[in-house]
């Protein structure tokens, strides 16, 4: 994948008996820690979205689904005037599209992938996924930066599958009291 706003991968393979991949060192911060400070600005959620976005395109169009796009995998590094230059991370679950036998999210021995948070109703519910559940998680992330919390909270995993699933969530502007949320950008 090449795009400046995805990890470089250099290399995989298996070192010490351990599956592996080798990648570029990327200096600077994860969303999740910059979201401890509290909810972004409008416009600075906005400009962290366009770039996530321009990633999964890249992602994308190589026929690779992430299926585990959360703020602790999603890097802000200083670069020129941007401090918040974004750097999509951690492969270690990505799935090439169109495999032969795919169930979706759920292996044979009935694991998930992805976390539960961030996670698509078709991944909540073992259907076969692409990039739309990476959207979907973008989505979840767009909520947080705006709001300072994701739109289902819970510590029960099964819990928050299933509210992905039948639940909508509380729309951006009622969920927060901090900042005005423009009719557009809650439409998205």
């Amino acid at each position: 994948v090449d795009s400046p706003s995805v990890v470089r991968i250099i290399d995989f393979g298996v070192h010490e008996g351990l599956l592996c991949l080798v990648m570029d060192l990327v200096e600077g911060e994860s969303l999740e820690l910059a979201l401890r400070a509290g909810p972004f600005a409008v416009p600075r959620a906005l400009s962290v979205l366009e770039q996530l976005a321009r990633g999964l395109v890249v992602i994308h169009a190589q026929g690779i689904v992430h299926r585990d796009l959360k703020p602790e995998n999603v890097f802000l590094v200083p670069v020129g005037d941007n401090p918040d230059f974004v750097k999509v991370l951690d492969f270690g679950v990505a799935k090439l599209r169109d495999t032969k036998d795919d169930k979706g999210t759920l292996t044979q021995a009935g694991s998930i992938f992805g976390t539960p948070r961030y996670m698509s109703p078709e991944q909540c519910s073992a259907q076969p996924v692409d990039g739309r559940s990476d959207l979907y998680a973008l989505g979840v992330i767009l909520y947080e930066m705006l709001t300072g919390a994701p739109p289902f909270m819970t510590d029960q995993p099964l819990q928050l599958l299933l509210a992905h699933v039948n639940e909508a969530p509380v729309p951006p502007s009622l969920a927060t009291d901090k900042q005005a949320i423009p009719e557009e950008v809650e439409a998205l």
